[in-house]
């Protein structure tokens, strides 16, 4: 699969639609070959043809015009996605002003040229773009030898006043990729609790000459962005809360947080919900929850759409833990405030997890019905077959609870085969002994103590297992495991 495969398969609906009406606003045509290829890869894939569709295309054997039909609908795709994106992103507008500026500098036009270089100026004090501040200001001085109106002097201060700006960038980079480099050795060897803000300090010192990085808005920033997605991927998450508590207060007691850094705002406070979830601090994390749920509405819902999801996430985790129908109520409300959006991962989400809070509350045909609906969910369809193997597997565990026995051995069978080749992984010897169980389960149902089917179950609960992999379990098999050997789910190690 070559680039243009890659972008158009990667398009959303907008963009798809957008890039459409484009090209037919251009030249209506049923027949038009671009329109025509376009649709052939969205809709083909994996099993994308070339041979095929070229012969669809053209009637002669040279591929010359198919090849430049090709690269003509890539740049037309990334011109058109340019032109849907640039106002989404305030760093796009600067790189617009700034080819405005160079076609009519091109056209010797250097008044109108003057104007969109103050604008790019402008624009780029205010998203701290330092790198291309030092173009800009190269371009005042060029422009000042066909503009009388501009003094050189002065944006030659400015590069130098810039420059120093720059520089301090520059040092927060290299500090930032030797905590990043040193964060990532200590995490490699195992050592988990590594003293992170100790290990920043330290950093700063040893490889920038300015100690005042560590008290810079853009530092901070970009300390948190790469910092806090090391952490997660090394399930770090007592050090992630730390980290993440410490720099969110700073942020507010610098007053660092406005309407152009919101997002970062609601990111940190995602961070912070999800890390003192995993650290088992559930009322903690619903106070965040809470505050979540306030930013959102800030800005006139400027994020509101975007970050609901998460909030809602929040709230079903951390009720799921300590009160079920809570738990329950919220997916609720979620489908109800989410239902417009009409986006099928959050239908996806809502199902699984009602049918996960259902099986707990013992309503297990309820359980059992949310689970079977979610295989005609749309995003299920393109799940991966991993993660279909273990819904199966909920399923069954479902089925078995719900009472009906020949429909639990027999779904059993199916699902050993349909993920015959997932299971014979051992990523999914879990998965496997949980099949190879409930038909014992339905042949022994007297799980007594002494017995060996009994000390296995109990063996299986008891044993130590890397919280990563519960994460990834649909049902947490120890969860429902427990009180069949006599233990409460809340007393499992981890």
């Amino acid at each position: 699969m070559d680039i243009l495969n890659n972008i158009i398969a990667v398009m959303n609906k907008e963009e798809i639609r957008n890039f459409k009406l484009w090209l037919n606003s251009t030249n209506a045509s049923d027949a038009r070959k671009d329109i025509l290829l376009f649709d052939y890869i969205r809709k083909a894939g994996d099993k994308y043809d070339e041979d095929f569709v070229f012969k669809k295309l053209y009637t002669e054997k040279d591929k010359n015009s198919f090849y430049r039909l090709k690269h003509r609908l890539q740049e037309d795709i990334g011109y058109n996605l340019t032109l849907l994106h640039f106002g989404k992103h305030e760093s796009n507008n600067l790189y617009l002003f700034l080819s405005l500026y160079n076609i009519f500098i091109s056209r010797n036009q250097p008044d109108i040229a003057l104007y969109y270089l103050k604008k790019a100026e402008k624009r780029a004090q205010q998203i701290e773009n330092f790198e291309l501040l030092d173009i800009i200001y190269a371009s005042f001085v060029t422009l000042s030898s066909n503009h009388t109106g501009i003094n050189p002097e002065v944006y030659i201060q400015e590069r130098k006043e810039n420059a120093i700006k720059l520089n301090k960038i520059r040092e927060a980079d290299q500090v930032l990729a030797a905590v990043t480099y040193r964060l990532k050795l200590s995490q490699n060897y195992g050592k988990r609790d590594v003293g992170l803000l100790k290990l920043l300090d330290a950093s700063i010192k040893e490889f920038a000459d300015d100690d005042s990085i560590k008290h810079s808005k853009t530092f901070q920033t970009r300390v948190f962005r790469a910092l806090s997605q090391i952490l997660i991927q090394n399930h770090n998450f007592i050090e992630l809360e730390k980290f993440m508590l410490t720099t969110y207060k700073k942020f507010l007691d610098e007053k660092w947080f406005d309407k152009s850094n919101h997002e970062t705002k609601i990111q940190m406070l995602i961070y912070i919900i999800n890390a003192t979830f995993k650290n088992r601090k559930f009322t903690e994390s619903l106070d965040y929850a809470e505050s979540l749920g306030e930013e959102l509405s800030a800005f006139n819902n400027m994020l509101y759409n975007k970050y609901l999801f998460f909030y809602y996430n929040a709230l079903v985790i951390n009720y799921a833990q300590i009160d079920l129908a809570r738990g329950l109520k919220a997916l609720d409300e979620a489908e109800r405030e989410m239902k417009s959006m009409k986006n099928s991962y959050y239908d996806f989400f809502i199902l699984l997890n009602k049918a996960n809070l259902l099986f707990f509350q013992r309503k297990t045909n309820d359980a059992v019905r949310n689970l079977v609906r979610l295989y005609g969910n749309d995003h299920y369809k393109k799940t991966d077959v991993s993660f279909k193997t273990k819904i199966a597997v909920a399923e069954c565990i479902m089925q078995y609870e719900s009472g009906d026995e020949d429909t639990s051995i027999k779904r059993v069978e199916q699902v050993k085969k349909q993920f015959k080749e997932q299971l014979a992984s051992d990523d999914f010897k879990r998965e496997r002994f949980i099949l190879k169980l409930i038909p014992d389960l339905i042949a022994a149902p007297d799980l007594s103590a002494g017995k060996k089917l009994f000390k296995e179950v109990k063996k299986f609960v008891t044993s130590t297992v890397k919280g990563s992999v519960e994460d990834g379990e649909v049902l947490r098999y120890r969860a429902w495991l427990a009180p069949k050997v006599g233990l409460q789910p809340e007393d499992l190690s981890a």
